[in-house]
């Protein structure tokens, strides 16, 4: 059995020949002679280490004189190993269709790091191209650690959807105006809430990942804030999303909003630049955005296609007064819909948790090409100067006199028209 050795001048490779275990074999590069380990063949085929044992000055020399003669009868051109290359650098093994070391990036034929090496060591952040797998396989570690954050997002839109679908059927059941206008209302107000959570999710997830954290358990909801965030995402939606086309920048966007200044992600032509350089990494957030989703479609869709298709059949038998509608039929859809709605709500949650991690992936690989500003300029206030008058008053403007005569005119005239309604209603009417 062949032992590999590697010459320590000129860092060829030598394949010894297993007679040669404890001699030395000279190197056909360099002629340095370059010691075998030692070790027995037992009558099994396993090798064992010889045990050190002191030798005499007599059979030392004769041990060199072994190493003389084994040297002398040895073929060197079979001794060099041609399939095994080792960089000169770290002495890592290079496979035969590399054209640098796997372990440090040294071109073994010019022992100086390679092109791409000095890409690698001259980029800043991480390589960009890791995102494609990390978006799966780090997307789903961090779903799982956060589960709990997942599950919580499932109970808050399964008792949304509750609530709005309670505030539409009030909508239609009360029959006087004012508790329309309530109920309708609290419909609007309450389907904002998801929309704001998952606003903070996102946010909160792409800081969480950008510091290269994994938790976002901390994360608590207020309903307010979401309500809040509801309201602002229905605002960019508007202000963003004026262009349709525009909006597959949202997970841009969303990095934006992230960052202390957020102004690129309100404007879409600024944002278009970004878009371009960053094609690629953002249509592959969609497509795993798409992918999240198929399943939970097909299963909504054809739960729904089914079971609305029987209450719409028994709800038209009943208006027409025809026979008596199957009550367990209806009962079965009514169960079906909401079982596989109460599903969809569940799994969603955990699909926002994972679709967040990769945008914010995203910002983590991308940062330097994603243009983002997270330095916030410092703002140096001067204190404005007041100029006055010989008696040490300030000095009154004529903008400031037009501006206390309009004042004082409004006043008048809200005087005025309060007190001719007043007369209208008591002495005009009657």
């Amino acid at each position: 059995m062949a032992v590999k050795v590697r010459c320590p001048t000129c860092e060829k490779v030598l394949n010894a020949p297993d007679t040669a275990r404890g001699k030395a074999v000279k190197c056909p590069g360099c002629e340095t002679k370059v010691k075998v380990p030692a070790g027995d063949t037992s009558a099994g085929g396993q090798t064992t280490s010889r045990r050190a044992t002191a030798k005499t000055p007599a059979r030392q020399r004769a041990q060199v004189e072994d190493d003389d003669e084994f040297l002398a009868g040895l073929d060197l051109d079979k001794v060099i190993d041609t399939s095994s290359l080792m960089c000169p650098k770290c002495g890592a093994s290079i496979p035969e269709d590399a054209t640098e070391c796997p372990k440090c990036g040294v071109d073994p034929e010019t022992g100086q790091l390679s092109a791409s090496a000095k890409k690698r060591a001259g980029r800043k952040g991480p390589d960009p191209a890791l995102f494609y797998s990390a978006a799966w396989k780090d997307s789903w570690a961090f779903m799982m650690e956060n589960k709990s954050v997942a599950l919580r997002t499932s109970l808050y839109f399964i008792l949304l959807s509750a609530a709005s679908y309670g505030c539409s059927f009030m909508v239609g059941w009360s029959s006087n105006l004012p508790p329309k206008i309530f109920w309708a209302a609290m419909y609007f107000v309450i389907n904002l809430v998801p929309f704001g959570w998952i606003w903070c999710l996102t946010v909160e997830t792409v800081r969480a990942t950008v510091s290269r954290k994994t938790s976002i358990r901390q994360v608590h909801f207020d309903i307010y804030q979401n309500i809040a965030l509801g309201i602002k995402f229905y605002l960019w939606l508007i202000v963003f999303g004026w262009f349709p086309p525009a909006l597959v920048m949202y997970p841009l966007a969303m990095i934006h909003m992230a960052m202390p200044v957020t102004k690129r992600g309100w404007l879409n032509f600024a944002m278009a630049s970004t878009f371009f350089r960053n094609f690629m990494p953002t249509m592959y957030y969609w497509v795993i955005w798409l992918a999240t989703r198929l399943v939970l479609g097909v299963l909504v869709g054809v739960t729904a296609f089914f079971s609305f298709a029987t209450i719409i059949g028994l709800i038209t038998a009943m208006r027409q007064g025809g026979a008596k509608p199957d009550t367990t039929a209806l009962v079965l859809a009514i169960s079906a819909v909401s079982v596989v709605g109460i599903l969809a709500m569940f799994l969603y949650g955990f699909m926002v948790v994972f679709n967040a991690r990769v945008i914010g992936l995203l910002a983590y690989y991308f940062k330097d090409t994603l243009d983002l500003v997270v330095v916030v300029a410092e703002k140096q206030y001067v204190k404005k100067e007041v100029r006055v008058d010989e008696f040490g008053d300030p000095v009154t403007t004529p903008g400031q006199i037009v501006l206390k005569v309009l004042l004082v005119i409004f006043a008048l005239a809200a005087v005025a028209g309060t007190s001719f309604l007043v007369w209208y209603m008591l002495f005009k009417k009657s």
